[in-house]
Order: C-alpha cells, then structure tokens, then sequence
C-alpha cells in the first residue's frame, strides 16, 4: 500500500469529496484511519478503525489539567493516546504507507507525531469549517502551528482558505489550493424546465436556507408557477418548514432531504437554475468552496448566490451568474426574476458555467494536482494504473 487517507468517518452523506479521494487517488493501493468505520466496508480496504477523537480545551478545569500535564512533560496535545499512536505507526508500516492525507485539519493535529514516529510524510486537506470557525480557538491556532511546522504540505480548495490559513501562520510555501472536482459526465447539461430552482447544501447557518427562502418568496410574488427544490437536512429545517407555511409556499417549495449524488443529479438534469444563498456563520464558519455550485455549474445551470468565501472563486459575476452581498434577500431576489425574464441570458451564462467546470474544475483536474502535491509518481505508486 502506498496512500493511507484519514477523516473522522467515510460515511457523511455531503462529503462525497472524501469519498472520491479513496476511490480515484490510489486505486488499489489505498488505506484508511477513521474515527467510526460504518461506511469503510464500501471500499475494500485495509482499515484502523476506532483511533480516538480530540476538542480543544475549553473549561477552566480542562486549561489546569493541561497546564499541569505541560509541567510535568507529559502533555503531548491534540496528538493520540500512547496506545493507539503505537497502533497507528504499526499500521502505517504494515500497510507501507509512503504518503498519508489527512481530511480536516483537527485530523491532521491528531496523527502528526504518529507520522513523524512512522517517517510518512503528512498532507492536510482543510476543507471549510477548519480553517474558519475553529481558527476562532486559541487552542486550535496553536496546534495549528505546531501542525504547519510537522506536516509536508496543507491543502485548501480556495483562495479564501489559505489566505486565512496564512494569517494565523502557515507558510505560504506549504499552502496549496486545489478546488474539490466534478464529474462532467454525471453532471450533464440540463433540460432547462421552466422556472425550476434548485438549491443544495446543509439547512445550517452557514448556507442560510430560510434567506433563500425569503427571496423565492418574493419571486412566487411575480411568478406564481415556480418551484424551489430544497436538498439537505439540519438545524434550521424547522425554521425553513416555518416560512413555507408563513409565506403559502407549500405547493411551491419542497424538501427533500439529505439525498446522495444521482438523486442530486437528476433534479439539476431539470432545472432552470441554481441558488445558494451563503453567509458567514456567527460563530465564524464559512465556506470553501462548495461542490453543489461546481456540480451545478457542470450542469450548464446559472447561479445565483452571494459574494462569500471561495463562491467567486469559481462564479464569475455576470458571466456565469449573479453574485449579490449576504443577506440581501432583495437582490437574490431580483437576480432569480431577472434570469426568468431572460431565459436566453440564462441559457449562455449556463453554457459559460458549464465550460468554466471543464477547463478547472473537473474531478481529473484536481485529482491530478492532488497527486503531484503530494509527490505522487511511479516510483511511490504500486500499482500500474490509476486512471
């Protein structure tokens, strides 16, 4: 084996980017370290399963333990418990790990000395929440730059990632952006129905289905005949059941749930265009750059969403599609009632979209670039096809 991946668990339903790393980045030559093991089962791979969890300190008595364990040498934070870094490096060396991606940055804090003690260099796939609501701790900037030092190379999928990773310390020669990919093929362009809108991501804060919401409400105002699919579960789906009923949207707005990416496929297949209105968190959280908009891109569908994160990374305002400021329900609003006025406006920024995917955001682009990142070659990889 020469790729050992590790996250929490490969089973979280919207992180079908993880997943799509143990599949296409080593082929045949790939293990995994997680946390829970539902899921692993799927890969056929070698697993360590059950290796433990880490949270930042945040007690006063939690800070004295630690501060007592510093004085006495014995405090060797967030890394793993003696016992399971032993199972961890004996793992890496039984499996012949050359190289070891470790999905989130708290992972990656985790498995640094095992790394270290087992010779493997480490990489860090950042991913979101990691490199903005937690860089808010103390504690966590500190590990963080403990892990910068120790670890081969981080990894972001957007500008906006690294450029906070480099504030609070990672040198800009380790820092790496490299955007998740779509699959192209899976993702073809829609069938354009009418008025047809599609939204996709995690009824949380962050995402802020309830604006959308709000906006498509004052759409139905003017085009009683449209219709808003809403994909993710959360929090705020109550709040989100609450305004359907609030504003009469019942027959207008659907629900669907957390679903996985064929059923995510099809729907865009029949879209007239894409919303997602994102926002940083009050507590900090922020996007990276998220796939839903890459994968409606891919599916030559406008989008309309707001000037957050890495999103203008990848949407070009007026080109393909509209960017409004966060919480400007209006101008949402506007933007969607504008590209339904114009369906031919519509239908190039779709096309431009779709190319933009092509030419930088596709599934063999960024797995290519994450392999040479990380040195993969074909003295590292044993296996004779990774296609």
């Amino acid at each position: 084996m020469n790729l050992c991946i590790a996250a929490p668990n490969f089973n979280t339903v919207t992180e079908t980017f993880i997943r799509d790393h143990v599949r296409s980045l080593a082929p045949g030559a790939t293990s995994l370290l997680c946390q829970d093991a539902c899921g692993t089962e799927q890969f056929g791979c070698p697993v360590l399963a059950g290796i433990e969890s880490w949270t930042p300190p945040t007690s006063l008595k939690q800070r004295v333990i630690n501060a007592v364990r510093v004085r006495w040498r014995r405090y060797v934070d967030p890394n793993l418990s003696a016992a399971d870094r032993l199972r961890v490096v004996a793992f890496l060396k039984t499996s012949n790990t050359k190289v070891l991606l470790a999905e989130y940055g708290p992972m990656g804090c985790l498995l640094a000395r095992a790394c270290e003690e087992a010779e493997v260099p480490l990489y860090v796939h950042f991913h979101g929440y990691d490199a903005s609501y937690l860089i808010r701790n103390s504690h966590q900037v500190r590990h963080y730059g403990a892990l910068f030092r120790s670890a081969s190379g981080i990894i972001v999928p957007s500008v906006f990632l690294a450029n906070k990773l480099r504030d609070i310390g990672c040198p800009s020669f380790k820092l790496h952006v490299n955007p998740c990919g779509v699959d192209p093929e899976r993702f073809r362009p829609s069938n354009r129905l009418s008025k047809r809108v599609v939204a996709v991501g995690r009824l949380v804060e962050k995402k802020a289905p309830h604006l959308t919401i709000e906006a498509f409400a004052k759409v139905v105002q003017r085009f009683p005949d449209a219709q808003l699919d809403l994909v993710g579960d959360g929090e705020l789906e109550g709040r989100c059941r609450t305004l359907i009923q609030k504003h009469g949207l019942g027959e207008r707005v659907h629900i669907h749930g957390a679903q996985g990416p064929d059923f995510i496929a099809s729907l865009l297949r029949e879209a007239s265009l894409f919303v997602q209105h994102s926002v940083s968190a009050s507590d900090g959280d922020a996007e990276g750059l998220p796939v839903a908009i890459l994968e409606a891109m891919a599916s030559a569908l406008p989008i309309v969403s707001t000037k957050h994160a890495g999103i203008p990374e990848a949407v070009v305002h007026n080109v393909t599609g509209r960017l409004v400021e966060e919480y400007d329900v209006d101008g949402m609003a506007a933007a969607i009632s504008e590209l339904f006025d114009h369906p031919e406006l519509a239908e190039r920024m779709g096309a431009a979209g779709r190319k933009r995917v092509l030419g930088r955001f596709t599934h063999k682009k960024a797995k290519d670039q994450l392999r040479a990142i990380m040195g993969f070659n074909s003295s590292l990889i044993e296996v004779t096809d990774l296609a």
